[in-house]
């Protein structure tokens, strides 16, 4: 986790937010990440899980049937590919709880600033 090229950047945006929003899609994309391409032990990851979501300033979230709905909109006003899913999810949580969106993820921050989302870094 220290040895990500992002992780000086995401710890500094993470340690000064005073709510973070947590979509469980973000949850689902950080196991497969750690777990399939970065092999990091599965205990290690639950651990890693209950130190954020713990975390007082987290706002766990579900996607609810509105989230797909706006999250499939986009893919068809963009004409994008469905393997986009997980980055239009995200986006739709951004929009309606009017967040700022915090991503490394160049095309997610694309589709977010034409919607008028802020991003950082």
């Amino acid at each position: 986790m220290e040895d990500s090229e992002h992780y000086n950047d995401a710890s500094t945006i993470v340690d000064s937010a005073t709510e973070l929003i947590i979509p469980s899609i973000v949850i689902h994309e950080y196991i497969w990440v750690m777990a399939r391409h970065l092999n990091i032990d599965l205990n290690l990851i639950a651990l890693k899980l209950r130190e954020y979501l713990m975390d007082p300033r987290v706002n766990y979230l579900l996607e609810d049937l509105g989230i797909y709905e706006r999250a499939f909109k986009m893919i068809i006003e963009d004409r994008a590919s469905i393997k986009d899913i997980n980055d239009y999810l995200i986006l739709s949580i951004a929009i309606r709880e009017g967040a700022i969106l915090a991503t490394f993820d160049r095309d997610l921050a694309q589709k977010a600033i034409k919607r008028g989302v802020r991003v950082m870094p």
